[in-house]
């Protein structure tokens, strides 16, 4: 099916109100039903996602006009894009495609990294996917990190990363 609202997701929400994006262009990554491009208003935002049941449900919410099937980065031009958001599958040890991450919850995660060329991207991780790393491997890319928001939910930490393209 495709990823209900959970607490990463109402993280999400809250850091996207916090930092009051408005007149941007931002790719909703991993969009799934959009709730995050909802909470964008004021931006025009593209969702894209493999799940094609997640968008047709997205379609009949009527939450974002603006759909892309495709897989992470591929089906985007990074160039003419402000902003992407993503919240990806993080759950280690699982291959569930919806929620799934494999070993340490990061098989996405790290194929975005490699992926990533946009000047700005917010990141949603978990404690167990190993953060510290996960910035490594951000700031490698010539990105400067930033650690926006965490939340210690039962059982894990939410951390929402932004990185900034170096100039």
């Amino acid at each position: 099916m495709w990823y209900d609202l959970n607490e990463d997701s109402y993280t999400f929400i809250d850091l996207l109100k916090e930092e009051n994006i408005k007149n941007k262009i931002i790719i909703d990554l991993g969009t799934s039903t959009g709730v995050l491009s909802e909470a964008l208003k004021g931006n025009l935002v593209i969702g894209v996602d493999l799940n094609r049941k997640a968008l047709e449900e997205q379609q009949r919410l009527r939450r974002n006009p603006n759909l892309i099937r495709g897989d992470l980065l591929k089906s985007v031009n990074q160039g003419r894009v402000d902003i992407i958001i993503f919240n990806p599958p993080y759950v280690v040890d699982s291959l569930d495609p919806i929620i799934g991450g494999g070993p340490l919850g990061r098989i996405v995660i790290d194929k975005f990294i490699k992926e990533i060329e946009v000047d700005l991207f917010y990141l949603l991780v978990i404690k167990a996917n190993r953060p510290e790393e996960v910035v490594k491997g951000i700031e490698e890319k010539g990105y400067k990190t930033k650690i926006m928001k965490i939340r210690r939910i039962l059982g894990e930490t939410i951390i929402i990363i932004k990185g900034e393209k170096l100039e």
